[in-house]
């Protein structure tokens, strides 16, 4: 096992040569997208890095994938062509999560502004683990709801049990993350929620 140790290379050549297959439970990254850094002659292949990344990871394994996509003359979708090709590889995507970003980059004079960026989380098959993170709810009891609201387009109602606590709303994991100094926290909130199978 490596621990505290950093490897210096290519990503998607070290994952196939220096790994075994099924030896991650958890990938948290966020690979470089649409050239809007200059990376100095570095060019990414999301095919080949998702391909590796799926050779390692171990079934009922996570990779959570963040990423964003350019916007000129509207949005390139780029973010959901890279949820096609982790599918491709073999990957489910088992979720898609939003991060919100506090540092959006410009107002948009005819569309809301760019503040997220999509996390797609990949699994190789079904999670092994989902540990979510847990919030109070504001109502708890019993209460009529409806259900099971079928193509007749009626509303069938039972009496269900509303929680004392629910998990985090997609939303409310990011905020968790955004709250502290770095963003350095998705990793481990990541990990709360998708643990060592």
């Amino acid at each position: 096992m490596i621990l505290n140790r950093f490897i210096v290379g290519n990503a998607a050549e070290v994952l196939m040569h220096d790994f075994s297959e099924n030896c991650f439970d958890l990938t948290v990254t966020s690979p470089p997208y649409e050239d809007l850094r200059n990376y100095k002659g570095f060019s990414f292949d999301a095919n080949t890095m998702l391909a590796a990344i799926y050779r390692v990871t171990k079934p009922g394994g996570v990779c959570i994938w963040v990423v964003g996509e350019k916007i000129n003359d509207g949005r390139s979708l780029s973010s959901f062509n890279h949820a096609f090709m982790g599918r491709d590889c073999g990957f489910t995507v088992h979720d898609v999560m939003i991060y919100q970003k506090k540092n959006t980059p410009f107002m948009r004079s005819n569309a809301y502004t760019n503040c997220y960026e999509l996390m797609i989380v990949f699994s190789k098959g079904k999670p092994k683990t989902f540990n979510p993170i847990m919030e109070p709810t504001k109502r708890h009891g019993w209460e009529t709801a409806v259900s099971n609201k079928g193509p007749d387009a009626v509303n069938r109602k039972r009496t269900v049990e509303l929680k004392r606590k629910k998990y985090v709303q997609i939303f409310g994991l990011m905020q968790l993350v955004l709250e502290e100094a770095l963003p350095t926290k998705l990793p481990s909130n990541t990990l709360r929620c998708f643990p060592k199978n």
